[in-house]
């Protein structure tokens, strides 16, 4: 089916051809039938339904060009009197054409009616007389089952005389050519973006995975603004895409409109520039495909339109199958689920979110075209920080970088602008079809919307920025039993607004895209009532998992509340600080003290401070102990966070004040933890080292006097002498025996109530005391067996420190590949500057041992680094000066011998 759109010049065409035949009766016939044409082409301004008459005779035409002209056959004199007759009725045709041609137009309102009429009677005259031509089953045929490019070039093999003038009519046709009647507009190809970067080897494996048969059923699926419209246009584009399917048989199917089975079919007829009567079967489709061996690529874009949001979802599946049912037709389909008709074998495609470098790259260009040249100046993280925000997704950062370029507008501007506006910054005015809220409200639709259980929970899943585990749903999502949970998220994976990682449901990671999350956000799409649920839920799950070192389940609760982390902190950082929720200030502490053992950070700690201090100021809480206790805690769990960071003088006011508080808690002094937060104190002070020994005994003995004022409280009155028998040793003019009678008791006390973590600590000091007298193999056992407790407690700085210490040890016995080796599980786990600086320090002196220069060189320059940063510190400082030392010999030095090696200063300390 063809629209005509240059008529006249196809017409003069065809009358070159016609002259060449040596039929002066087919000439005539032709030139009736090109007058009849070029009045179509006119009369079909004033009255629509002539386009359908004018399509119908132009491919008459050409069949009957094609059945009178066949080579070494004579037409015969019935033939003749029937295409005489043809001209009889196409002759009537353009009388009645010329008659509408004259109305003026003012009196075509008037007449439309009789036009209709008049047209439609003479398409009935052009049906009867096909019959009477007695080639009415042929022409049926023809006219529906081939495409007139196909008749040109049969046409064009059997006659070479005729072909100069037969190739322009088939450039003509494949310019011009369009279904007939239809109601959808052919579309082009898709271009690619002028900046497509960072998919070149997706693209390479569709590309591979297209050129044979067995895997030519492909769909690229991915969240709205991904590109897989622009991955797929450039497969369509490859070398080896189209030495495989010529330029005009890859066909575009643009999906985006056709939300029914019917659409569907037009859209197919449309593109794929297919004849038929009637849209209603795809069996004339079908049947051409199968007709021509020719291989076709369809690129079938957005289909989860039809598939996902029309009203009959089988029927489009069935269409697809049919099309798949036909070997050398190869299948390209995007779509936003990964959800797909079932029947064909695919191969699936995910496509993921940018790598960080791409993306720079990409946002940096686009807002460099968009400035008109001005290069964007901003921080490589800071930048990573924004690309991160909205997910690294193509289109996402296409727009944020053009919203930016035309303001000329900074990153920090681009920050505040998309933390007071989200999704809407990523839209297009005018083209909503390229705007990021446009593509989530269409997949909103998709069935979500009207499913209350799907609702709910999309929005509790976009309050939790790194999703969850299927396990993990019932926490967040406590009022959907599991039946109704599982078919919520299926509900969501079909809509393409949730994802979830390959493996089983429990331990997959169900999560929303950042620029989904915005559009809940700023749409107003998460009630008041499920904020609530969420924030409860999350305080639960903390004071759930709250647990200690020597606690059995400290080791679970830490991988536990590891797979909720960045959730967590992000739903603690909105509790306000006038009215928060019961429990919000104990799991803000939890949460913090949970950090200090295992990533430090001040920003939870600091938020639980403030919240509690207002808390307590809150004339409304009148439960002034409770609120002093939260006081006292967030103090305690501030410093051990900085502390944890080796900011040891900025962590005793914190400490100080924890001991204050718990001092003076209305309801009675709290003398167990005033005696620990003195224990923390103790600990920060002999690692600032700059007070006495005779300084900090008072200290040291109130904290044990603290811990141990209930003598029937074994654990406490253990603490007691662990920290005492630790102050002992860092007093250093303390006989070792004291000091060892002293962390035994401990250490006694702690193996009988069966505590990890502070046997382990025991034992730690215990090797040390034992070391200090250059008693390495004796000591090397005891922290071996300190190395064990802590892996079983799970503590992740006992962990490095008792590692740390065997390896100085193993060092000193002059086994330094196993000293290596330990190195080598303690430095990943290292954390803040004097750690690592320590960890480094002591594989550069095991390099230099087994004469390995160059990695000396690196450790040193490494340490050196890590002790910069802490050398105001005594520690800090000593660290600078042996490792600079060391550096200075090792770059004089051409080699490494044990003479070299003996002038290295040794790491301190070594005992």
């Amino acid at each position: 089916m063809y629209a005509l759109e240059g008529g006249k010049a196809l017409a003069e065409t065809l009358e070159n051809v016609s002259d060449l035949i040596p039929l002066p009766f087919l000439s005539s016939f032709v030139s009736v039938g090109i007058k009849v044409l070029e009045a179509c082409q006119e009369a079909s301004a004033i009255e629509e339904n002539v386009k359908g008459l004018q399509e119908r005779v132009y491919g008459i035409m050409l069949v009957v060009v094609d059945s009178t002209v066949a080579p070494n056959e004579r037409v015969s004199v019935e033939l003749r009197e029937r295409i005489e007759k043809f001209q009889s009725v196409l002759d009537g045709i353009l009388t009645d054409l010329d008659k509408i041609k004259e109305q003026r137009k003012w009196l075509l309102v008037f007449f439309r009616d009789l036009n209709k009429d008049r047209v439609d009677r003479c398409v009935g005259r052009l049906a009867e007389a096909l019959e009477n031509f007695q080639l009415a089953t042929q022409l049926r045929v023809q006219a529906s089952q081939l495409r007139v490019e196909d008749l040109l070039t049969k046409i064009k093999a059997e006659h070479s005389t005729l072909r100069p003038q037969l190739d322009r009519i088939e450039d003509a046709v494949k310019h011009f050519n369009q279904p007939h009647n239809a109601t959808v507009r052919r579309e082009d190809m898709r271009l690619l973006p002028p900046i497509f970067l960072g998919r070149d080897a997706l693209v390479g494996k569709i590309t591979l995975l297209l050129t044979t048969q067995e895997t030519s059923r492909v769909c690229i699926t991915g969240v709205g603004g991904m590109g897989k419209t622009s991955v797929a246009v450039a497969v369509t584009e490859s070398p080896i895409i189209r030495n495989i399917f010529p330029k005009e048989y890859i066909f575009w199917v643009p999906c985006v409109t056709a939300k029914s089975s019917d659409l569907l079919r037009r859209v197919l007829y449309t593109q794929l520039r297919i004849t038929a009567e009637t849209y209603d079967s795809l069996d004339p489709l079908i049947a051409e495909l199968d007709e021509s061996k020719q291989p076709r690529l369809l690129l079938l874009d957005n289909f989860e339109t039809p598939w996902l949001s029309g009203p009959d979802p089988l029927e489009v599946g069935h269409i697809l199958r049919r099309l798949a049912a036909l070997p050398h037709i190869a299948l390209l389909v995007t779509m936003t689920s990964g959800v797909t008709p079932e029947g064909i074998k695919w191969e699936h495609v995910p496509l993921p979110a940018l790598d960080p470098a791409i993306a720079r790259d990409i946002f940096k260009k686009t807002y460099c075209d968009a400035a008109g040249g001005l290069e964007l100046t901003a921080d490589e993280a800071q930048l990573d920080n924004v690309l991160e925000s909205i997910g690294h997704i193509p289109l996402a950062i296409t727009l944020m970088a053009t919203y930016g370029g035309h303001l000329g507008a900074s990153l920090n501007d681009l920050v505040v602008d998309w933390k007071e506006a989200g999704i809407e910054m990523l839209s297009t005015s005018g083209k909503g079809s390229l705007s990021m809220d446009h593509t989530i409200g269409s997949s909103m639709e998709r069935g979500v919307s009207t499913n209350p259980d799907a609702t709910r929970l999309l929005a509790i899943l976009s309050m939790l920025p790194a999703g969850t585990t299927g396990s993990n749903l019932e926490w967040w999502a406590p009022a959907l039993t599991s039946y109704r949970l599982h078919a919520a998220v299926k509900t969501l994976r079909i809509a393409a607004l949730i994802e979830q990682d390959h493996g089983p449901f429990a331990t997959s990671r169900i999560f929303v895209r950042p620029t989904i999350q915005s559009y809940m956000s700023h749409q107003d799409c998460i009630p008041a009532e499920v904020r609530n649920q969420v924030h409860d839920a999350c305080y639960a799950f903390i004071l759930r998992h709250k647990s200690i070192p020597d606690d059995h389940q400290f080791k679970s609760d830490l991988e536990a509340i590891a797979g909720e982390e960045i959730n967590i902190q992000g739903l603690l950082m909105e509790i306000p600080v006038d009215a928060p929720r019961p429990n919000a200030v104990d799991a803000l502490i939890a949460f913090s003290l949970y950090q200090s053992w295992t990533k430090p950070s001040t920003v939870v700690a600091s938020r639980a401070l403030e919240v509690a201090r207002a808390v307590y100021d809150d004339p409304h809480f009148t439960n002034r102990d409770a609120a002093a206790r939260l006081v006292a805690a967030a103090h305690q769990s501030l410093g051990a966070s900085l502390l944890g960071l080796d900011q040891w003088e900025d962590a005793c006011p914190y400490f100080e004040g924890a001991i204050a508080w718990f001092k003076s808690l209305p309801g009675g002094a709290d003398l167990h933890q005033a005696g620990e937060a003195s224990v923390d104190l103790l600990g920060t002070w002999m690692y600032i080292g700059t007070k006495p020994s005779y300084e900090l005994e008072p200290l040291a003995r109130e904290a044990r006097a603290h811990l141990s004022h209930d003598e029937t409280d074994k654990y406490h009155v253990a603490g007691g002498l662990l920290a005492f028998g630790h102050f002992l040793w860092w007093k250093s003019a303390t006989p070792c025996e004291e000091v060892l009678v002293t962390l035994s008791a401990a250490k006694a006390i702690f193996e009988e109530l069966d505590c990890p973590a502070s046997t382990a600590e025991c034992l730690y000091r215990m090797a040390r005391t034992i070391a200090r007298n250059g008693e390495y193999a004796k000591a090397l056992p005891i922290i071996k067996d300190a190395v064990e407790k802590a892996d079983e407690s799970g503590q992740v700085d006992l962990m490095i420190r008792t590692l740390r210490i065997s390896a100085r040890y193993l060092t000193l016995l002059r086994s330094y590949a196993e000293a290596s080796a330990i190195l080598t599980r303690s430095l990943p786990l290292s954390r803040a500057p004097l750690g690592i600086g320590q960890d480094l320090e002591l594989l550069a002196y095991n390099c230099a041992a087994v004469m390995d220069l160059p990695g000396a060189r690196v450790a040193y320059q490494g340490a050196l680094t890590q002790f910069t940063k802490i050398k105001s510190t005594r520690l800090g400082s000593g660290g600078v000066e042996r490792c600079s030392d060391n550096l200075k010999m090792l770059e004089s030095m051409t080699g490494m011998d044990q003479d070299n090696f003996s002038k290295l200063i040794e790491p301190v300390p070594m005992s």
